[in-house]
């Protein structure tokens, strides 16, 4: 991670908004420090409008060290994943409409019908059931949903959280994962995809690299 990732979360939350991947004000993005402390977006700003001044600093507790506007509502839930996998750098929490729109169906989504969405995302992408948002309840079961290899997740009548070991990972799994989305509610109208064989299946699971680009 950036000694001072300030300016990647600034350029991820214009990303976010420029690309239709949040509501206003809604999702959030953080990212860890070399000290334990974390920087949060914070509460009730369209993302497009987001500036370095406007990011608030906690412990590990939730507490406030620097900034002078309110952290966002999840702090909370980002922090709980902190805690469960150690090697998270940055996280981004967000509505993208076509994987938030499996999430509000209930439907995990499988990738054996894309050889990339495969490699990068992992098999499927796991429903992480519906909490209150911004309670304890919340962010106790996304702790508890994290798998170590597992990188991005939906969430129940809610939207989509990935982490990566740095933020712009976890912006391009989120990107990924919006990407395949949309490609797959295609491809269901068109009838449902054609999963790969399971000797390419078996194939591929020895060349995943979560975070890859691909290339």
């Amino acid at each position: 991670m950036a000694d001072d990732p300030r300016p990647i979360i600034v350029e991820i939350c214009h990303l976010l908004a420029a690309r239709g991947f949040t509501t206003a004000t809604g999702g959030n993005v953080s990212a860890r420090l070399a000290d334990g402390t974390y920087w949060v977006t914070p509460s009730r700003l369209h993302k497009a409008r987001v500036q370095k001044d406007d990011l608030v600093r906690v412990d590990a507790e939730g507490l406030l060290l620097e900034g002078t506007r309110t952290a966002t509502s999840e702090t909370q839930m980002h922090l709980a994943v902190y805690h469960a996998l150690p090697q998270v750098g940055g996280i981004v929490h967000a509505h993208p409409p076509y994987s938030t729109g499996f999430a509000q169906a209930g439907k995990v989504i499988d990738t054996s019908s894309s050889s990339e969405a495969y490699c990068i995302l992992g098999d499927q992408i796991p429903l992480i059931p519906y909490a209150r948002p911004s309670t304890p309840e919340l962010a106790a079961l996304v702790a508890a949903s994290m798998r170590p290899r597992q990188q991005a997740y939906l969430m129940a009548n809610h939207g989509v959280l990935t982490w990566g070991a740095d933020l712009w990972e976890a912006y391009d799994i989120l990107d990924t994962l919006e990407i395949f989305s949309h490609t797959l509610f295609v491809t269901l109208t068109l009838g449902g995809g054609l999963p790969l064989p399971a000797e390419e299946l078996a194939w591929l699971s020895g060349k995943q690299t979560p975070g890859a680009d691909g290339a």
